[in-house]
């Protein structure tokens, strides 16, 4: 299925791999609706794409750890985008650490904007997805959030939430298995931020350098480019010389 011309929703699309995706995803011609919790990032990331493509794109605050703001954002999509076909969910809050370090206020948001606002976008959202002849919802989870991978810098409270991420992907992929509606996911390792607008996104990379979130971007759109016939349901990727698996 080619991308040009479909509808993206990208969470955490203020900075990092969400805004990555989003820059990528208009320049091959999508329309991208920009999800994140701050107003003035959004824009410069709109701003970025408006500058490569002509065409400046929604941005739409929202807080995945408040659910009045998910409730918000996602009757605005309702209303005005219609024409949504994908739904991007990256977005997520990150807090390293010792677990008893962390307050609960830090453990509840991480909960929160991973699992809980993501699972309400996502059946909000869903019959707007219902409704188009196909449509995708792809969950960028982390390989913190698998059984065998080792933590790796990240928290406690972040590895359950996305061990939460990931059981929630599994489970919604069976109940929609026949529908118009594929789930898919990606599980990378450790990212480092890398923007389209910067030299360094087309630097070639060794053996022996991390993932960037070009790697990571354009597994996630060879995903979603696939024919209607064909899914990846998870991908993991991580960089060559492992760091999570050993």
């Amino acid at each position: 299925m080619g991308l040009a011309g479909r509808k993206i929703a990208i969470t955490g699309a203020a900075r990092g791999l969400g805004a990555a995706l989003a820059i990528v995803a208009a320049d091959q011609g999508m329309t991208p609706l920009l999800l994140g919790r701050n107003r003035a990032r959004l824009s410069e990331v709109a701003d970025a794409i408006a500058e490569r493509t002509g065409k400046q794109p929604d941005c739409l605050r929202c807080d995945l750890a408040d659910p009045a703001s998910v409730a918000d954002v996602a009757g605005c999509i309702a209303a005005e985008h219609g024409d949504l076909d994908i739904l991007v969910n990256s977005g997520s809050q990150w807090t390293g650490g010792a677990f008893e370090a962390l307050t609960d206020e830090q453990i509840a948001a991480m909960v929160d904007s991973t699992v809980t606002g993501t699972m309400a976008l996502t059946r909000r959202l869903l019959p707007v997805l219902r409704a188009r002849p196909q449509a995708d919802i792809h969950t960028v989870v982390s390989m913190s959030g698998l059984p065998y991978a080792r933590m790796r810098g990240s928290s406690v409270a972040f590895v359950a939430a996305k061990a939460g991420q990931s059981g929630f992907v599994q489970a919604l992929t069976e109940e929609l298995i026949g529908t118009n509606v594929r789930v898919t996911s990606v599980y990378p390792g450790i990212i480092e931020d890398v923007s389209p607008v910067e030299e360094a996104w087309s630097s070639e990379r060794g053996a022996d350098d991390m993932l960037s979130d070009r790697n990571v971007v354009e597994a996630i759109l060879y995903i979603l480019s696939q024919p209607p016939n064909v899914a990846i349901r998870s991908l993991v990727i991580e960089r060559a010389r492992t760091e999570f698996l050993s």
